[in-house]
């Protein structure tokens, strides 16, 4: 049972009070920090300070392909284990590491949905050991946090001198439920984003199509033809050379990468060849959809995908995204 403020000592008093105090200026910078590694970060240092651990982080919960659960995280603490270690929390810091082993502390949590507290987990059954230069592992709490029914993510703390017990985890119940918040809130928050984006394109080619109802399309697409000739460089050659390693034929709408056929689909091929009619020129969206699909409607996600596709393909080549706008070949 968490403590009845009626009943708390001094002490108990002023670690509830700076909990509260940590939540209060994580949920206050929540409203203008849209980076969850900044905010979980600060949330980490905090949640150390107040449980006297020596490191720790905070990780949200995904699923791969196969249906293995795995934590991303978005704060892990910076402790200098080894040069491997190191050098690996250091290409990691923007996009967290990935904890994906079930057989250990972590992963327990990861399958049975309960937290795990091992105060020797050295002769826990349930601990899989610790990864080379891994510094040294003696107390470890870890929470999963939730919304409703479904598992968020997770919190592990470590080292904690005097050992975790149950009454800590009643502490923390609050701080959990912040953490399930806040991920819940970003998830929301992308969510909206994509289906506003999917609106936003259906919205723009359903206009499209009642514009060219009315007789108004041929017109602007006549004008666009005439603007599009203008961006064109003039006399343009048959061959072009992209770099030293890729020369397009016009014509024929071939690639060839050191004299060798790159295959591409059709509407891999129909948005090349449109950012070579237009290369150094910006191409906006609306051009390459309807230079790619006609009429057919499709999703901000469909082009997007398709442009990823090409680039794959195209090593070396520089596709540039003008954000909101369109794309560029440079």
């Amino acid at each position: 049972m968490t403590i009845s403020t009626e009943k708390m000592t001094q002490t108990q008093f002023e670690e509830h009070f700076q909990l509260m105090d940590a939540i209060t200026q994580t949920l206050s910078k929540f409203i203008t920090e849209t980076n969850p590694f900044i905010l979980f970060n600060g949330l980490l240092d905090k949640l150390l300070l107040l449980t006297e651990s020596e490191y720790g982080f905070i990780g949200e919960v995904f699923y791969s392909s196969n249906g293995q659960p795995y934590i991303q995280s978005y704060a892990t603490t910076n402790i200098a284990w080894s040069d491997e270690t190191r050098k690996l929390y250091q290409q990691t810091a923007d996009k967290g590491l990935a904890f994906a082993k079930l057989n250990s502390l972590y992963g327990e949590i990861l399958k049975t949905g309960k937290y795990v507290l091992a105060n020797d987990p050295g002769n826990d059954p349930r601990s899989g050991g610790l990864p080379k230069g891994h510094p040294p592992l003696d107390k470890f709490l870890g929470l999963p946090f939730y919304s409703g029914d479904t598992m968020l993510g997770v919190v592990g703390i470590a080292n904690k001198k005097d050992g975790y017990n149950e009454s800590l985890i009643n502490y923390l119940a609050p701080f959990l439920s912040v953490c399930g918040n806040i991920i819940q809130a970003y998830r929301n928050n992308q969510q909206q984003q994509v289906v506003q984006q999917e609106l936003l394109s259906y919205k723009r080619r359903v206009a499209a199509l009642v514009a060219k109802q009315q007789g108004l399309i041929d017109k602007q697409a006549h004008a666009d033809s005439i603007s599009s000739e203008e961006k064109r460089p003039p006399n343009l050659a048959e061959v072009v050379r992209l770099d030293d390693n890729y020369s397009y034929y016009r014509e024929h709408k071939t690639l060839l990468q050191d004299e060798h056929h790159v295959p591409l689909t059709k509407k891999e091929t129909l948005l090349l060849h449109l950012l070579i009619s237009n290369q150094g020129q910006l191409v906006s969206h609306q051009e390459i959809e309807n230079y790619v699909w006609g009429e057919v409607i499709v999703s901000e996600s469909s082009l997007r995908a398709l442009v990823l596709r090409l680039r794959k393909k195209l090593v070396g080549l520089n596709i540039k995204t003008i954000s909101g706008l369109g794309f560029l070949l440079s």
